[in-house]
């Protein structure tokens, strides 16, 4: 072989030598980069995990308000008849007053005209 030829060997190892270099560092960089995104993903699991367990929260506490939404809707439904009952009461004894009154001014008037009819009887004897 000439030396010229074994030259252009030995150059051409070197490049190899060289890309080869390249290339490890490229999958070094590679590598890291893999690495950074696993810790990523790593952090967004735990993220995501408590999402998870604060949307669990939430859902416990709306439940939780959603069943004494259930009873306070409940209590106002019974205070609602109640009120309703009352009113009821207030107007017949309302009505009731209004006839004793009726009655009362009736009777008032009687009174006065057996008065009357008593004193004429008195001033004629």
């Amino acid at each position: 072989m000439s030396e010229q030829l074994l030259q252009q060997i030995v150059n051409q190892l070197g490049r190899i030598e060289s890309e080869q270099q390249a290339m490890k560092t490229e999958i070094q960089l590679v590598k890291t980069e893999i690495h950074d995104v696993k810790a990523e993903v790593v952090s967004i699991k735990d993220t995501q995990e408590l999402f998870r367990t604060q949307l669990s929260e939430t859902n416990e506490i709306v439940k939780a308000i959603r069943d004494r939404q259930e009873e306070t809707d409940a209590k106002l439904d019974a205070l609602s008849m109640d009120v309703n009952k009352l009113h009821g009461q207030f107007t017949r004894l309302k009505e009731g007053q209004e006839r004793h009154d009726k009655l009362l001014e009736k009777l008032s008037v009687r009174s006065i005209e057996h008065e009357a009819d008593i004193s004429e009887l008195r001033r004629i004897k």
